[in-house]
């Protein structure tokens, strides 16, 4: 509270019990002579002076007992950490000033010291409605946009204050701490700023997946290189340590993906082994729903497509391949018997991994399809793995990627997108139809279930589907919504 409120409080023309309550709660302790001024002041306003004078007395003795008090305290009071002083500027929703209130505040007095000359005046006010809610080149729609780019702006400066961000090693933990949600930003000054950080991490990274390069080189070199090698190897551990094991197995990972790929394709041949396509009744017009006159297929009847060969040797998991034309989505596709939770935090080579795979429902079947196969993938904010599902939200990205290749390791499959939709995960007690326990389809009844309950969640697209049609489903999280899924469906049509 200001000098200039505390001694209007003082001057406040009440009943004595809340004056003297009110002279209570600003003076504390008191001594005599500042209450017997003070009430004296009650009964005659013409010992104003000698009011003011007591007054003047007490603040200057609060003031000096208030700063060593200060110092005092600031000798023991723990220092905070980055994450503290920056998310001190996290906005309270309770707090929020109302939009109204901001755009006609009365100006303080620091804003009174300095008066515009009146032309000025004339330019500012022609101006405001253009820049009310802009800063810098950014222009938010909203005061609350505005408010939160300002509060992004607060946390901006207070990293730049206490960190350089230049150092790999200090850009790795920055990188780290606002990926996992310690720091967060809210507008896309905040969002920018993330970027930024991002290109400093890829940029220190560079050099490390050259040293790795050369590290797998070496270890398949011939015997008077193994010195080289292991000290190229040695070099490799440093740097791990340096730039920091998380992002640099993040790295590794996506290259070992992109190996598989050029594997996979150097390895394609025309035709190959393929699972026999009379399984597909819409595509040979049987009844969709007599399974007795179907052949079921034996693994061990069936060819390998070469593309796959060697990756299925690496892991006997891997069923199939999934590419989606013209997004980032392109990965080995893995099955657990039994278990639809291994593969959400392992990779290809069955090590931990956040990214998790592709893979399939154990419910779904490689070679005998059901009538819906699904598909799991995480949705990677780095858009890994099912990441850029999320783009589908967008009509117009919708209507231009719509082509998928399925293979399985015996079959090349096509399909085409026909509907985006948006779900939630419903509670166990919940008897509501659940998409993702829709598997294989014994009559008619479970097939109209389908088309009126899923047709309610399509977001973009229609069900463009026949009994009898195969279809795929690429499931992902909606995190919109507490336990969203989004999910696009796609129907076989090769």
């Amino acid at each position: 509270m200001s000098k200039n409120q505390r001694r209007n409080n003082y001057h406040t023309k009440a009943e004595p019990k809340a004056v003297g309550s009110a002279f209570d709660a600003y003076a504390g302790d008191a001594d005599d002579e500042i209450s017997n001024a003070f009430a004296a002041y009650l009964k005659n306003e013409d010992l104003d002076q000698e009011f003011e004078r007591a007054f003047e007395k007490e603040v200057r003795g609060e003031a000096e007992g208030e700063e060593a008090e200060a110092e005092a305290d600031e000798k023991v009071k723990p220092k905070k950490s980055l994450v503290q002083k920056v998310m001190e500027y996290l906005p309270e929703d309770e707090e929020d000033e109302d939009e109204l209130a901001f755009l006609h505040r009365k100006p303080s007095e620091e804003d009174e010291e300095e008066e515009e000359p009146e032309e000025d005046a004339e330019q500012e006010k022609e101006d405001e409605g253009l820049r009310r809610f802009k800063i810098g080149e950014y222009v938010f729609e909203s005061f609350h946009e505005y408010k939160e780019a300002q509060e992004d702006v607060k946390k901006i400066e207070v990293i730049n204050e206490e960190l350089d961000i230049q150092d790999p090693e200090v850009a790795i933990r920055l990188y780290n701490m606002i990926r996992d949600g310690e720091i967060t930003f809210r507008s896309p000054i905040g969002k920018n700023f993330f970027d930024h950080v991002s290109d400093i991490v890829a940029a220190k990274s560079v050099g490390l997946l050259k040293d790795k390069a050369v590290v797998d080189q070496a270890e398949g070199a011939v015997r008077y290189q193994k010195y080289l090698g292991m000290a190229v190897i040695t070099v490799a551990v440093v740097l791990f340590s340096y730039f920091g094991y998380r992002e640099v197995e993040d790295v590794l990972n996506t290259r070992r993906i992109k190996q598989m790929q050029t594997e996979a394709s150097k390895n394609a041949a025309g035709g190959g082994g393929r699972a026999s396509s009379d399984q597909a009744a819409s595509l040979n017009g049987e009844d969709p729903f007599d399974k007795s006159k179907r052949k079921l297929l034996k693994e061990e009847d069936q060819t390998l497509l070469p593309e796959y060969t060697e990756l299925r040797k690496k892991n006997p998991d891997m069923v199939g391949w999934i590419r989606v034309e013209g997004t980032g989505i392109d990965y080995p596709v893995m099955q657990k018997a039994k278990d639809n939770s291994f593969y959400l935090d392992h990779d290809f080579d069955k090590a931990k991994d956040n990214n998790g795979s592709i893979f399939m429902d154990y419910r779904c079947d490689k070679l005998n399809p059901t009538t819906n196969t699904i598909l799991y993938g995480h949705n990677m904010k780095s858009g890994k793995m099912f990441g850029e599902l999320k783009e589908y939200l967008s009509e117009d990205y919708f209507e231009k990627h719509k082509k998928i290749t399925f293979n399985t390791i015996y079959e090349h499959r096509k399909y085409e997108i026909v509907a985006v939709c948006l779900a939630k995960v419903e509670d166990a007690t919940d008897d509501s139809f659940r998409y993702y326990n829709f598997i294989d389809a014994t009559n008619q009844n479970q097939w109209d279930a389908f088309m009126t309950s899923v047709g309610g969640l399509v977001a973009h697209g229609s069900m463009d589907f026949q009994a009898g049609d195969q279809v795929l489903t690429l499931s992902t999280c909606n995190s919109y919504i507490e336990d969203g899924r989004l999910f696009l469906l796609a129907k076989r049509v090769k």
